[in-house]
């Protein structure tokens, strides 16, 4: 199967690029016959939860109840949040090509129109296409093998990922270096580069040593919190802060829906049901409030 990427140069200012809608419906016909072919191939691993069926947010968060557990059971527990610098803009089309090819799909060209003129098809040296169809699935490939060898647990979100594991043992302090060792080669071999200034660790648990850890040559900086997928992380699993952040982001919306001329029942409602029952309902699986003020807050 030929993958063939319809770039629109929509801005030559700020060169955000689009694709038309002739585009999107062919790429949604590849689209559909390529996800299929993952599937059946097992082409993206279990860690990956962004643009993957069947999955949210909330799944990515599974793994984080779990050390909630470990952390409950006074086992210490280290977070490494990463950040890959300009990760879907930066990937190398020679190194996805090839591993398109290494899961059975054929690499691609990119056409551009500009002012109803067409380029001839040329290759692109980086980056998947933003706001088309295809771009996510092929990130998604391209990060796939970044779990090859890794000890702890890799939980991936698109480019968002963690690094997470106990930690109450030099044993397991080790291996969570050993796992960013092996995720530097990983950069460094794909041609990419974490954001090092915003890569964090979180230290979580009563007793935990604190230990520090590098990517590559450089120390990585702890955090008392994290915002993760925008669900507020902090050392001690306390749910206050972002029962109250998630309050303000409602009332803020519901200050605005008030200037609404019609206050009856049928406009109102729905109001309030699309643009701020989501903000205190989202992950609440994950953030349910452990007192009866954060309960007040969002229920």
């Amino acid at each position: 199967m030929i993958l063939k990427v319809f770039s629109n140069l929509y801005d030559s200012v700020i060169l955000v690029s689009l694709t038309s809608v002739p585009s999107k419906i062919m790429e949604q016909i590849f689209l559909e016959t390529m996800l299929r072919h993952m599937e059946n191939k097992e082409v993206i691993g279990d860690s990956q939860h962004g643009f993957t069926k069947g999955k949210s947010c909330l799944n990515k968060f599974g793994g984080l109840l779990r050390w909630g557990y470990s952390v409950d059971n006074r086992r210490a527990t280290d977070i490494i949040y990463l950040d890959l610098c300009k990760a879907l803009d930066a990937v190398p089309h020679d190194i996805l090509v090839s591993k398109l090819e290494r899961h059975g799909f054929d690499g691609g060209t990119t056409q551009v129109a500009v002012n109803g003129l067409m380029s001839e098809w040329r290759p692109v040296t980086s980056g998947v296409p933003q706001g088309s169809l295809l771009g996510p699935a092929l990130f998604n490939i391209f990060v796939g093998d970044m779990d090859s060898g890794i000890e702890c647990t890799l939980s991936k979100f698109g480019d968002n990922t963690k690094l997470c594991g106990v930690v109450d043992t030099l044993k397991g302090r080790d291996a969570i270096q050993r796992d960013l060792d092996r995720l530097e080669r990983w950069a460094c071999v794909n041609l990419m580069k974490f954001n090092k200034a915003k890569c964090k660790v979180l230290h979580m648990g009563q007793g935990n040593p604190k230990h520090k850890y590098r990517l590559g040559r450089e120390w990585l900086e702890n955090t008392p919190e994290e915002k993760d997928l925008g669900v507020l992380v902090d050392e001690n699993l306390n749910r206050t802060r972002q029962c109250a952040l998630a309050a303000q982001k409602a009332n803020c919306i519901l200050g605005c829906i008030k200037s609404v001329t019609s206050r009856s029942r049928e406009v109102i409602l729905p109001h309030y049901s699309t643009l701020v029952r989501p903000h205190l309902d989202y992950c609440l699986q994950l953030c349910s409030p452990q007192h009866k003020k954060d309960m007040d807050l969002v229920v």
